[in-house]
C-alpha cells in the first residue's frame, strides 16, 4: 500500500478528487469504481437519505423516556428567560434549551420534539462525509459516511430529545472549517471554525475534550506552517473567545451546580480510576473496548473497529515521524487520538468518567475518521472496496448487535403502553387520590397525565418530596431518582406522615422508568405483597394500589388479599 499517497498528498476539495482505476484490477471492479467516482455525490446523498429514514424511524412509536421528559420539562416554560433558568438546574449548557424552547412552540408531540435531533444527526452524516474526504480522500469519505449513517448508537441518539446530535454536528462543522482554513490560509474560514467551536461548547460540556484536542492540533499546524499574522491572530482571538465563554459558563452555571455533582454522577464511580482498587492497564483496556462496544453494538465489529482505529492512528503518527525532511506533516495523529487520550487522563484524575455511553460519544467522529482512513488505505483507495467493507460491518452491527446502554427496550417503550397506563389511571383512580412516584417516573407522568401543554410547577416546600397537581390528582415524588423495593418503606412512611395520611388511606404507586419496577421484588420481601394487584404495561410501567398501614408503612389492600 502507498501510505505516502494516502497521507502526504495535500488535501483538496472533495469534488476535485478523482480515483484512478488501479492497473491490473479486474475490469468489472474497475468499472464499478469509475461509476462510483463519477456518481459519488449521488451515492453519498442516497446513503445520507437512508440514514435520515433510520433516524426518523428511531424517533417514532415510543414514549418519552425519563431523560427526554426531563429535558422537555426544562424548556416547557412560559418564557425563554424561565426556560433558561430552569435549564440551569441540569449539568448542560443552554444552547439546546434555547433552540428547543422555540421549536416546541411549533408542536409538542414526541415526534416533533425529536425531529431537531433527527435533522442534526442527518446533517452530521453529510458534514462528516465532507470533512473526512477533506482529510483523506473520497474512499475514506464514503466509508466514513456509511459507518456514521448506520452506526446503531448514533441512530438512537439522533432519535431522542438530547443534545448529542447537535454537539456532533457542531464539532464536525468546526473541523471542516478548520481544515479549509489551513488549506486556504483563510482568516475568514478560521472565524467560521471559531463560531462552530462556540456552538459545540454551548451544546454539551463534554466538548471540552474536543476543544483541547483541536487546540493542540492547531498549535502544531501553526508552528509547522507559519501561516501569517492575520491567520494566527484570527485563531488566537477565537481561542480567547472560547476561554471567555468557558469562564462565563462556569460563573453563571457550573459553580452553582457543584453541590449537585454527586446527585447526577452517583452511579459513575466505577468509570473513574482508583489506584487502591484498579490496575491501570486493565482499567484502560476494559473501558476502551466497552466504549467501542457501546458505539458499535456487536462485539466482533467493535473489536474490528478498535483495531482499525489504533492501527490508523499509529500509521498517521509513523508517517509524520518518517516524513522526508522539509515535507509538511499532517499532525492528524494528534487530532484523532488526543480526545481519547484526554478522556483517559481525565478518568485517571477523577475529573470525568470514562463511561461507555452517550456521555463519551464525542469520540465518535475521531474514531470513525481514523478507521475510515485505514479501511481506504487497505483497500488501495478503491471506492467499491471501502463502501463494501463499511456496509458489511454496519449490516452485521445492526443485525446482530445488542445495545449496551439502555435498560428500556424499544418493545417496552412503545407509546401505546404509556397511553394505556394513563387511560387506566384516569378510569380507576378517583380525583383527589395521591399518586406516589420516584423522580424518574414523575417526568413522563407530567407529560402524559397532565398533558404536554401543561407547565408543571413543582412545590419544593417539603424537604424530602416534590409535589405537583394536575387533572385533579396530587402527585408526590421523592427527590431521588428511583424507588426500589428494598427501600420503599421509609420514604412511603415519611410521605404518609408528611401529607397527613391515615391508616387505610389508598395510595397509588406509579413507576415508568429504567430497569424494571417494584413489582418483581416486593413479593420476595414480605408475604403480604404476594397478593398485590398491580397493573402492568410492559416490563417498565406499573401502577400498584397500596393502603397506608397502621404504622404508616405500605400495605396491600385487604380486598386484594381476600381474592
Amino acid at each position: 500500500m502507498n501510505l505516502n499517497a494516502a497521507v502526504d498528498t495535500p488535501p483538496h476539495p472533495l469534488q476535485d478528487l478523482r480515483v484512478q482505476t488501479p492497473a491490473g484490477h479486474p475490469h468489472d471492479a474497475g468499472r464499478v469504481d469509475v461509476w462510483l467516482d463519477d456518481h459519488l455525490r449521488a451515492v453519498a446523498l442516497a446513503v445520507t437519505a437512508a440514514g435520515f429514514i433510520l433516524r426518523l424511524s428511531a424517533a417514532t412509536g415510543t414514549y418519552l423516556n425519563p431523560d427526554e421528559a426531563l429535558q422537555y420539562a426544562q424548556f416547557n416554560q412560559a418564557s425563554l428567560r424561565l426556560a433558561y433558568q430552569a435549564g440551569l438546574s441540569l449539568p448542560h449548557p443552554p444552547l439546546y434549551y434555547v433552540l428547543l424552547y422555540y421549536w416546541h412552540l411549533l408542536g409538542r408531540s414526541e415526534f416533533m420534539l425529536r425531529l431537531p435531533s433527527v435533522l442534526f444527526g442527518t446533517a452530521f452524516c453529510w458534514v462528516s462525509f465532507k470533512w473526512i474526504g477533506q482529510l483523506f480522500g473520497r474512499a475514506s469519505a464514503l466509508a466514513g459516511l456509511v459507518l456514521i449513517a448506520f452506526c446503531p448508537s448514533l441512530i438512537a441518539l439522533s432519535g431522542e430529545v438530547r443534545q448529542y446530535a447537535l454537539l456532533l454536528l457542531c464539532m464536525v462543522s468546526a473541523l471542516h472549517f478548520l481544515g479549509q482554513a489551513f488549506q486556504q490560509r483563510s482568516p475568514s474560514k478560521m472565524w467560521c471554525f471559531s463560531l462552530f467551536l462556540y456552538l459545540a461548547i454551548l451544546s454539551h460540556y463534554s466538548a471540552a475534550f474536543f476543544v483541547l484536542a483541536v487546540g493542540l492540533y492547531s498549535l502544531a499546524r501553526i508552528a509547522q506552517a507559519l501561516p501569517g499574522r492575520q491567520f494566527v491572530a484570527a485563531w488566537l482571538l477565537g481561542q480567547i473567545g472560547a476561554l471567555a465563554l468557558y469562564v462565563s459558563l462556569y460563573l453563571t452555571h457550573l459553580a452553582k451546580l457543584r453541590k449537585n455533582v454527586s446527585t447526577w454522577g452517583g452511579d459513575l464511580d466505577k468509570f473513574y480510576f482508583h489506584s487502591y482498587r484498579d490496575d491501570v492497564f486493565v482499567f484502560t483496556r476494559h473501558l476502551t473496548f466497552e466504549f467501542f462496544r457501546y458505539l458499535f453494538a456487536q462485539s466482533y465489529v467493535a473489536g474490528a473497529m478498535l483495531l482499525l482505529f489504533v492501527a490508523g492512528v499509529a500509521i498517521l503518527f509513523a508517517r509524520d515521524l518518517l516524513s522526508r525532511s522539509g515535507k509538511p506533516s499532517s499532525r492528524l495523529g494528534i487530532l484523532l487520538s488526543f480526545p481519547l487520550v484526554a478522556l483517559w487522563l481525565a478518568a485517571l484524575a477523577g475529573i470525568y468518567p470514562f463511561v461507555p455511553s452517550r456521555h463519551t460519544v464525542f469520540l465518535a467522529p475521531f474514531v470513525i475518521a481514523a478507521s475510515s482512513f485505514l479501511l481506504a488505505t487497505l483497500g488501495r483507495q478503491k471506492l467499491w472496496a471501502a463502501f463494501l467493507v463499511a456496509t458489511v460491518l454496519m449490516a452485521a452491527d445492526n443485525l446482530y448487535g445488542l445495545p449496551t446502554e439502555t435498560l428500556l427496550t424499544r418493545e417496552n417503550q412503545r407509546r401505546p403502553l404509556m397511553l394505556s397506563a394513563v387511560d387506566d389511571m384516569r378510569r380507576s383512580i378517583p380525583k383527589g387520590d395521591l399518586i406516589f412516584v420516584d423522580y424518574q417516573s414523575s417526568l413522563p407522568l407530567a407529560y402524559y397525565l397532565c398533558g404536554p401543554n401543561e407547565i408543571i410547577y413543582l412545590d419544593r416546600s417539603h424537604a424530602d418530596f416534590y409535589q405537583f397537581n394536575c387533572d385533579g390528582y396530587t402527585i408526590v415524588s421523592v427527590r431521588f431518582w428511583k424507588l426500589r423495593a428494598e427501600s420503599l418503606a421509609l420514604p412511603f412512611q415519611e410521605m404518609a406522615r408528611g401529607y397527613g395520611l391515615r391508616p387505610g388511606d389508598r395510595v397509588w404507586v406509579f413507576q415508568a422508568g429504567w430497569a424494571g419496577n417494584l413489582v418483581a421484588k416486593l413479593p420476595e420481601l414480605s408475604p403480604q405483597f404476594q397478593c398485590l394487584s398491580p397493573r402492568l404495561f410492559g416490563d417498565n410501567i406499573s401502577l400498584i394500589p397500596f393502603i397506608v398501614g397502621p404504622d404508616l408503612l405500605p400495605a396491600a389492600p385487604q380486598s386484594s388479599c381476600q381474592r
